[in-house]
């Protein structure tokens, strides 16, 4: 009975009453471990797992040279080719409500290196960066200078306008404009027989009505930067100055109690307060504000509600053309 009891893991020792069976400790596993060494032939093991012992042993040769030629394969596709594309259907649909854990990854791409990377929705837009928001700001300050000073250079012609006529008042000199209704001078033009010029001589480039998805309250008359733009009747400046879109803006409340509105320019020459005559040259066509274009944007108000500019031109017998 000892004799079966003597096997690997177990040992003997006597006791009081006979003996007895414990198993063996970790220092005789080693001890036999170490004895194993002298009754494995490595080389045997090294040989059976060279690559060319396996590929003898498997046969891959003749598996190889006994492979099926085109026609075989075309023959088994055409039997079971309901099979093979239900399994393709099947592929496709589980594939479009698959996520692919391999797409994602949480390394930092190395410094100047491209990483492409899979999204399911659209890219949001990032803030702009500190250096061009610098930038940004800065002409945004530039152009605040420049409105300020049209708006000083306007006060200073404004001034300069009333000391002449104050100074041809006081000569006893006629003022047509007072009279007639007309302005005079460099820079102005006649007005009509009702008294009424266009805003400015350029090409007619959108009507009043919608536009882009959105209401259009004006027309719009294209020109080159720096084309003169008229006073279309009597009245007296009620804003010159910045306004949100426009740029630069000027309105004007004639004698009718009708208000007129000219945007997106470069400059202009008047005052709030300032009694201007038809055809007074009152600025100059920009590209400033919500532009696409050097324009002169020219509204039409009456009693509140903007109309149509160039219906209430043809009205006062003038036609944009």
């Amino acid at each position: 009975m000892l004799e079966e009891v003597d096997r690997p893991g177990l040992d003997r020792a006597r006791t009081a009453g006979g003996i007895g069976v414990i198993p063996r400790g970790p220092r005789a596993f080693l001890r036999e471990r170490r004895s194993w060494r002298g009754r494995v032939d490595w080389s045997k093991v090294r040989a059976s797992a060279h690559p060319l012992s396996v590929w003898h042993r498997l046969d891959l040769p003749g598996r190889w040279n006994n492979r099926p030629d085109r026609d075989e394969l075309v023959a088994v596709l055409r039997a079971h080719r309901v099979l093979i594309a239900a399994l393709v259907a099947v592929a496709a649909l589980t594939a479009g409500d698959t996520t692919f854990g391999g797409l994602t990854t949480d390394r930092t791409p190395l410094p100047g290196a491209a990483q492409r990377v899979a999204v399911t929705h659209p890219l949001l837009v990032a803030s702009t960066p500190s250096s061009v928001r610098r930038y940004l700001n800065a002409i945004a300050t530039g152009e605040h200078l420049r409105e300020q000073g049209v708006v000083t250079d306007a006060a200073r012609a404004t001034l300069e306008r009333a000391k002449a006529e104050a100074a041809a008042a006081i000569s006893g000199q006629q003022q047509p404009w007072l009279s007639a209704g007309g302005a005079t001078g460099p820079g102005s033009i006649p007005p009509g027989v009702g008294g009424y010029v266009l805003p400015a001589i350029g090409t007619f480039t959108s009507g009043f009505g919608s536009r882009w998805g959105t209401f259009h309250a004006g027309i719009d008359i294209a020109g080159p930067i720096g084309t003169p733009i008229y006073a279309v009747a009597n009245g007296t400046v009620i804003d010159a100055g910045p306004a949100q879109g426009f740029g630069l803006w000027v309105r004007i409340r004639h004698d009718d109690g009708s208000i007129t509105v000219y945007g997106h320019m470069y400059d202009f020459f008047v005052s709030v307060g300032e009694r201007v005559p038809a055809g007074l040259q009152i600025a100059r066509v920009g590209n400033r504000g919500d532009s696409t274009g050097p324009h002169l944007h020219f509204e039409v108000v009456l009693n509140g509600e903007h109309v149509d500019p160039q219906r209430w031109l043809a009205l006062h017998g003038l036609n944009l053309g």
